[in-house]
């Protein structure tokens, strides 16, 4: 039962603060700004990690009116968790492209907050089981505590925990993370272990490929941009 009613989906779109259209993506999705990622902007600083020169930091996404609305969804979910997640549940529900192709994405921009934004996009989850939900995700510290709390993921939910660095595969982190992908340069790409992101040879899309939201791919690994 929701707290909160929406007569129509710009309502609802409103109170999460807007959905992003990612170019590659066959799906919307939810994002805030690169620059409040906690671990990635440690990372974005360091040659070598798969957030140096990090893409949500450079080009359209650091024009003012993209900036703006990153900030808009951030203070959306800050201002009333509960509403946020209320319109977001609505928004699954009744928004076409979402329905008919029955997959979001969080975060093509941005990273969790904490664990209680976790428990918002994970509560979504529940209440919407005919989407799957993609979470990557590089808060490796904030995923292993919530596994061992043993919170119960959505079983459409997939949280994929991202290789900090580029050519190492996943050998720098401890934890037993279900779902990863990794990086690699052009040269290395035959050294990958996941599947492997087939967008470089698709015009940069995801084309018809659905490994990222899959629970039946453990790792999947991309061609570093």
């Amino acid at each position: 039962m929701l707290t909160y009613r929406f007569d129509t989906l710009k309502e609802a779109e409103l109170a999460v603060g807007g959905l992003s259209e990612p170019s590659k993506m066959p799906s919307y999705a939810w994002s805030i700004s690169a620059k409040r990622c906690n671990t990635g902007s440690k990372l974005a600083k360091i040659k070598g990690s798969v957030c140096y020169n990090c893409y949500a930091l450079k080009g359209r996404y650091m024009f003012g009116n993209v900036q703006d609305a990153l900030e808009r969804r951030f203070n959306a979910w800050t201002s009333n968790r509960e509403k946020w997640v209320d319109a977001m549940i609505y928004i699954m529900h009744n928004k076409k492209h979402i329905v008919d192709g029955k997959v979001f994405r969080w975060f093509d921009s941005g990273d969790i907050q904490g664990g209680d934004m976790l428990d918002d996009i994970n509560t979504v989850a529940w209440a919407s089981p005919s989407i799957r939900f993609w979470l990557p995700t590089k808060e490796y510290k904030l995923i292993r505590n919530y596994n061992i709390k043993a919170t119960e993921i959505a079983p459409n939910l997939v949280i994929r925990v991202s290789a900090p660095n580029v050519d190492k595969g996943f050998t720098d982190i401890k934890g037993n993370f279900k779902y990863i992908s990794t990086v690699y340069k052009k040269d290395n790409i035959h050294k990958a272990m996941g599947q492997v992101c087939p967008s470089s040879k698709q015009d940069n899309k995801c084309g018809s490929c659905r490994a990222c939201w899959s629970d039946k791919v453990s790792e999947v690994s991309y061609l570093a941009h």
